[in-house]
Formats: C-alpha cells, structure tokens, sequence
C-alpha cells in the first residue's frame, strides 16, 4: 500500500514539474552574435562624430549687444554635447534632428532673445580607418556600411596588417574583432556607425 502510494506522488510530483522545465528551456535565448551586438540604432537619430549645420533664426532681442548667428557648424563631440554662441555646451546625441532644433530654441528663449526658431541639418557623415590599410583616411558613411565593406573601402590590408585584432573606436569604447573570423562567416560582420573609427594594427610576426 504504501509502496503504491510513493509510486503515485512520484508520478504527480514528475508529471507538475514537466510543464515546468519545458517552459524554461523554451525561455533560453542563444548568446547575441558580434554584430547584434552592436547594431545601430535607429539612423535618424544623431551620433556621436555627426557635423551639423544649426540655422538660427531670431527677432526681438532681450539683451543689448547681442548677435545672433545665422548658420553654425558643429560636430557632435565624444561627450554627445555640442557648443553654441551665447549658450555654451547642450546634449545633442540621441536626439533627432528636430528634437535637437526644439531644445536649442528653448535654450535662447527668452533667456536671450523673444523668438527663435532653429533647424539642424545634418552634413555628411563619416567614418574612419587608419594604420595598416592601404589607404587610411576619412570615409563618407552610408547606411549599409560594415567592418568588411570598410576596411575594402579604404584598399584592404597591407602585408603587414593583423587582420586578427582590428579595433573599432566608438566614442569612449573600444571593440576587437577578428576579421578572419568574418571572412569565414559574413553574418558575423559588424554595422559600421557615423563616427566610428577603425583601426589596423601591425602584426609583429
């Protein structure tokens, strides 16, 4: 009697805890690969490294002695902050183009002038590669540029290049990648963002 018992809570016990278990292993999620990872984000959205072009239109001045500026240009700096004439240094990355215009305006009114109306506009982006590649310089950025695309941009590696410790600079971070790695399998290739700067060092062999 009692082994039957035991028998059927057993049963009852394994057949509650099933479900369980399965739950959780359909719950399990692979490692991100290298290039999910890094993914950029929604490209409307303003960088680190973006040169900009602020438009300022102004009326009705609150101070005496002040000159609005009609355009300056600005990059984005590794803070994420720009500088303006009269209001100093504003976050600017991560914000759109429009939200960016609205704080600006917000920052002059009506601290200095009664109206203000700003536009950003965005100037070309560009990356970046240097050391062993054969021609290291500064590239127009585009949507669909990688790792691979750009190191070919930029005449591919030199003989002395180590093609295993590539290095991506994003403003203060700094990634390594393994190009040997990615010539074997493309979809481990990584999204190339407006700002970033590639370098490729020297192998000592």
């Amino acid at each position: 009697m009692k082994l039957s018992f035991l028998k059927n809570s057993s049963l009852w016990i394994l057949t509650c805890l099933l479900p369980l278990l399965a739950s959780c292993a359909g719950t399990s999620t692979a490692p991100a690969t290298l290039s999910q990872a890094v993914a950029a984000p929604t490209e409307n959205h303003l960088r680190v490294g973006d040169e900009l072009l602020i438009r300022l239109t102004t009326g009705g001045r609150t101070q005496q002695n002040v000159t609005p500026a009609d355009s300056v240009p600005v990059t984005i700096d590794e803070e994420g902050q720009i500088s303006l004439p009269l209001i100093g240094r504003i976050p600017a990355a991560g914000m759109t183009p429009g939200e960016l215009g609205e704080r600006i305006e917000a920052n002059y009114v009506p601290r200095f002038y009664v109206r203000c109306s700003a536009a950003v506009q965005v100037q070309a982006r560009f990356f970046y590669v240097g050391g062993e590649v054969r021609a290291p310089s500064r590239y127009p950025w585009t949507e669909d540029m990688t790792l691979l695309k750009a190191i070919n941009t930029a005449g591919s590696f030199t003989d002395y290049a180590n093609r295993r410790r590539v290095e991506i600079v994003r403003g203060k971070e700094k990634l390594p990648v393994d190009m040997d790695q990615i010539r074997q399998d493309p979809s481990r290739d990584v999204a190339i963002r407006p700002g970033d700067s590639i370098w490729v060092p020297r192998s000592i062999f």
